[in-house]
């Protein structure tokens, strides 16, 4: 049923399998590294769950690195790889659609899900004291005295206990019978209940205990470990933790006037790298925690899915800052944004004093100055008070945008996300930062739409399949319509654009979120349509604000204003990056006399040579540019390739003919593996369209197909409702009622597409 594919959570999952392609390089969205599948031999000695082995995996991986040598590391990378593997099938990313293969999701999952754990068993079976403390409870073995003593690392706070009780019920001695985590926060006073552990009645247990708030010095308090099948007691221990002794820690960091300023701050254990939660850091949990299921309990710090060195988890804080922290080496770093290069700095905070440092994140390019304003087009959060606007002008401070459009996200049944307002009257100023409102509505069969700049939500569930519609109420009111993840092509969206594409009403096309994807892109381009690229992270489902982002030329070097911000992205003046930047023109090609740049088209009556130019620049070291590359018509034309690679910019100037039309842009690759890429100049000849005359038949053919498939789900939506299976499936229902207005719409675009075939013959 069409239902379970746009519930919220699902979304969820699709970002989540988004971020985890991210964080591995290797695999392109557009173009993906083949997928060696399980045999039907492998999937048949798939073994069942054991106890919470994927959450247990997951803090093994991530905080116990520290503990091991070189052949448990090597190990661990499998957890680690088989991990990830679960997560992007389980989204959905690498299943049939993409990678062609006839296992179900269900059993690639259980089957990632097993290797994890396999792993993972081998990695505890190597573990002795005292990185795991050993309980044997077996019959006929000596009472262990109930009063412990547990030396514990004021920078790791965590436990690992493995328990005995007699013979394992899994038949090997190689897999515990039960694995579980749990956090044992001790600030408590005088605790109700003693804290307890569930663990098997055969074989053995790991548990893995998270502690929080310990008290310096030395602490006793009790642990009672609990048979997991019936209920009962089965000991208690009266623990002694001896904590190690802390300091305090002072940070401010600031901006070049010596101003305390928001940013992104991490704050980790340099051993190890456990993370701890900086002071001050915003609370965001209001708009975005409490609203996304798959955010509920991952406290504040949100992941920032950047290439290299940027990538990590990090909180928005408000400096200056105290905290005291236990004695050690501690790592900060501070990320502002692109435009700064990234601070790390290693403290030793010392016992019963304070350190103190002041950072200033340091500019490696000013694109304001360039007449070039940051946009994300893609943020869902709550903003319907003063407080929601402080918290989100704070994150929007932090990674130095310009213009976050904030969107209220609809679907068939109810929005989410609300806002308190559209228009000038509710947008969100703080010097050269924006928050605008916005809608990501409609999301339905046929895709998910953006509108952006409105004075009013536009809404009807009436017409919620009739994108034009929206469109033009959208256009009316000032606004932009367009498209997101273009890029990922996810959510239905080569369904949107296949049909509404033809009509002219499309704005834009976002074409990065987490990375950059350009096939669809490509694809309607090399049709011969004009296409402005955006780019947005879907925060909180895809990333966070920032990550990625719209460049939108308004060539004012003094004000951000959010009108003009709009207005370069109605004219196509826009390149998206997460990592370099790109000047991209052709030289004295407009009728004034001024350079092309990005959005413009150049027309001509004839064949005429124009000297094309693009720089590439970043951050030496990471987003310096490896390749800048000429596209023309989809196909690298030209491309300059760095010599070293601390070198921060390249360059390009070549000639080339108009020909009979065609479009060209601006791609940079860094080193890193972040990447830039424009929105193209479009070369006209007289008498001729810009498209690729070799590819356009068989995209033509392509987008005829997804016709196709949208009069296919329409159908099936009819069928359902007619059989009255589908009395309270609203998404279904919605569908089949306006389904004439699709097919309208659908005889429409095969009309335009067929135009277009017979243009092509003819020229």
């Amino acid at each position: 049923m069409i239902t379970a594919r746009f519930s919220l959570r699902d979304v969820v999952c699709l970002a989540t399998g988004l971020l985890a392609t991210a964080m591995t390089p290797h695999i392109a969205i557009a173009h993906q590294t083949p997928v060696a599948w399980p045999t039907e031999d492998q999937l048949q000695r798939v073994q069942p769950a054991v106890g919470q082995s994927i959450p247990v995996a997951r803090k093994i991986v991530t905080h116990f690195r520290h503990r091991l040598n070189a052949s448990q590391l090597h190990q661990l990378d499998h957890v680690r790889h088989h991990l990830e593997m679960m997560s992007r099938v389980d989204a959905g990313y690498l299943g049939s659609d993409q990678q062609k293969t006839t296992i179900s999701k269900a059993r690639l999952v259980d089957y990632y899900r097993w290797r994890t754990e396999q792993a993972l068993f081998e990695v505890l079976n190597q573990l002795t004291s005292p990185d795991v403390i050993e309980l044997d409870f077996r019959n006929g073995l000596p009472r262990r005295s109930p009063d412990a003593r547990i030396m514990v690392d004021g920078q790791d706070d965590m436990l690992l206990l493995r328990v005995r009780r007699g013979e394992s019920s899994r038949g090997n001695t190689v897999s515990p019978d039960h694995l579980t985590v749990a956090t044992w926060d001790l600030a408590s006073e005088r605790p109700q209940s003693h804290f307890a552990i569930d663990i098997a009645d055969t074989g053995v247990t790991y548990a893995l205990i998270d502690l929080r708030r310990l008290p310096d010095d030395q602490t006793i308090s009790h642990l009672r470990f609990v048979d997991k099948a019936t209920g009962d007691d089965l000991q208690t221990f009266a623990l002694t933790l001896r904590a190690a002794p802390k300091g305090h820690l002072a940070i401010d960091v600031v901006d070049q006037n010596g101003q305390s300023i928001p940013v992104l701050m991490s704050l980790a254990t340099e051993e190890g790298g456990r993370l701890w939660e900086p002071a001050e850091a915003v609370d965001l949990t209001t708009v975005f925690n409490d609203i996304v299921p798959h955010l509920s309990s991952s406290g504040r710090g949100y992941m920032f899915y950047l290439p290299g060195k940027r990538r990590g988890r990090y909180w928005v804080v408000r400096p200056p800052i105290e905290m005291t922290l236990p004695a050690g080496r501690w790592d900060i770093k501070v990320l502002r944004g692109l435009e700064f290069t990234p601070i790390k700095k290693t403290v030793a905070v010392v016992p019963h004093e304070w350190t103190r440092t002041t950072l200033q994140p340091k500019r490696w390019t000013d694109m304001n100055r360039r007449g070039w304003y940051s946009g994300d087009d893609h943020v869902h959060a709550q903003l319907i008070n003063s407080e929601d606007a402080r918290k989100l002008m704070d994150y929007t401070r932090a990674v130095d945008i310009n213009v976050a459009n904030v969107l209220e996200m609809g679907d068939v049944m109810r929005t989410y996300y609300l806002q308190r307002g559209f228009g000038k009257d509710f947008r969100v100023r703080d010097q050269n930062h924006w928050l605008v409102p916005g809608q990501e509505d409609p999301r339905s069969i046929l895709g998910h739409a953006i509108g952006l700049n409105l004075s009013s939500k536009v809404r009807d569930l009436d017409r919620y399949l009739s994108n034009e519609w929206i469109a033009e109420q959208i256009h009316q009111q000032g606004g932009l319509y367009g498209h997101t993840h273009v890029g990922a092509n996810a959510c239905f969206v080569h369904r949107q654009m296949a049909l509404f594409t033809p009509f002219g009403i499309v704005d834009f096309n976002s074409i990065m979120q987490a990375q950059l994807g350009t096939e669809l892109y490509y694809d309607f381009l090399n049709l011969g349509f004009k296409m402005t690229a955006t780019a947005g992270a879907d925060t909180p489902y895809g990333g966070t604000i920032g990550a990625v982002r719209t460049y939108a030329y308004t060539g004012d070097t003094e004000e951000c204003s959010p009108d003009a911000w709009f207005a370069a992205i109605k004219r196509g003046r826009t390149f998206v990056t997460n990592g370099p930047m790109l000047d991209f023109r052709v030289q004295a090609a407009l009728p004034n006399g001024e350079d092309a740049l990005p959005g413009d088209e150049i027309c001509s009556d004839r064949n005429r040579r124009l000297q094309v130019t693009a720089k590439a620049w970043g951050d030496e070291g990471a987003a310096a540019p490896a390749r800048l590359r000429l596209i023309k018509l989809g196909e690298v034309e030209r491309e300059a390739v760095a010599n070293e690679p601390n070198a921060g910019s390249l360059n390009l100037d070549v000639e080339i003919e108009v020909g009979c039309g065609c479009w060209i842009a601006a791609h940079a690759v860094s080193h890193d593996g972040a990447e830039a890429h424009t929105t193209p100049i479009y070369l006209t000849r007289e008498g001729y369209r810009h498209w690729d005359r070799d590819k356009a038949g068989a995209l033509l053919e392509k987008q005829l197909n997804v016709l196709e498939e949208i009069e296919f789900e329409i159908s099936k939506s009819e069928r359902l409702i007619r059989s009255g299976a589908g009395l309270l499936d609203y998404w279904n229902r919605r569908s089949a009622d306006q389904a004439e207005a699709v097919r309208k719409n659908v005889a429409a675009a095969r009309n335009e597409y067929r135009r277009l075939k017979q243009l092509l013959g003819n020229e």
